[in-house]
């Protein structure tokens, strides 16, 4: 008899070369109010991803680290994160994003510095976007 998952605390997706988009949109569905981390490294994950998870279960208020490593985000997918308080780490290596980012995220308490590895543009460069 499968049994009811009481709590998630971990979900690690690295490396996949599918679209995750639609599987964490699903899995906002689940009992996911205790994930504290999420890896989704080389992901094939866009900026409306971080909105899914800022908007979900996993907007609990818990999850502490979120790995985006060598994915496809920018600065305007970073804006979606500020809903997150209890985020402490946060791989931006080798994305889209500017080193800018960091002034979106200046308002996320326990957030320790973001890693930045490969990050070279200085500002957005998305002339649609106002950080």
């Amino acid at each position: 008899m499968a049994k009811e998952f009481k709590s998630i605390n971990f979900i690690n997706f690295p490396n996949r070369e599918e679209e995750l988009d639609n599987i964490i949109y699903c899995m906002t569905f689940l009992a996911c109010a205790t994930l504290l981390n999420l890896n989704l490294y080389k992901t094939r994950i866009k900026n409306s991803l971080l909105s899914t998870i800022r908007k979900s279960t996993f907007a609990n208020r818990k999850l502490k680290y979120l790995d985006v490593g060598y994915t496809r985000v920018t600065d305007k997918g970073v804006k979606e994160l500020k809903g997150l308080p209890h985020l402490s780490f946060l791989n931006f290596d080798f994305t889209q994003v500017s080193l800018s980012c960091r002034n979106i995220l200046a308002d996320i308490p326990s957030l320790q510095p973001v890693r930045l590895n490969g990050i070279t543009k200085e500002v957005c460069e998305d002339e649609y976007y106002d950080i």
